[in-house]
């Protein structure tokens, strides 16, 4: 399995994009997550790709700040690509995408 995560992370006093591929301990972590999310939406065993993306905001989303005064490192997941899945908010997508393009 190749899961991508796409997120905005804090560095350098602004928002950037962020475009990571899971290593073998990081897939599993989101794995692990994603059957949680599952299980607590009453479907154990059945899972959606939507519990891909809310696993991987589990484990990849982080605060160090606050939303006001953001810190190093705070990251907020917008999408998730499992295998050749999408999975993730169109308009940030839309724009990442966009700004690779024109680079």
């Amino acid at each position: 399995m190749l899961i991508t995560i796409f997120a905005f992370r804090f560095g350098g006093g602004i928002w950037l994009d962020w475009e990571h591929t899971c290593d073998e301990n990081e897939l599993e972590a989101v794995a692990d997550s994603a059957r949680a999310k599952a299980a607590d939406h009453d479907r154990p065993g059945s899972l959606l790709y939507l519990d891909y993306l809310e696993g991987a905001e589990y484990i990849f989303n982080t605060a160090f700040g606050t939303a006001e005064n953001p810190r190093e490192g705070d990251t907020n997941v917008y999408a998730v690509v499992v295998d050749q899945m999408v999975i993730g908010r169109y308009e940030e997508l839309k724009r990442h995408f966009a700004l690779k393009l024109s680079a």
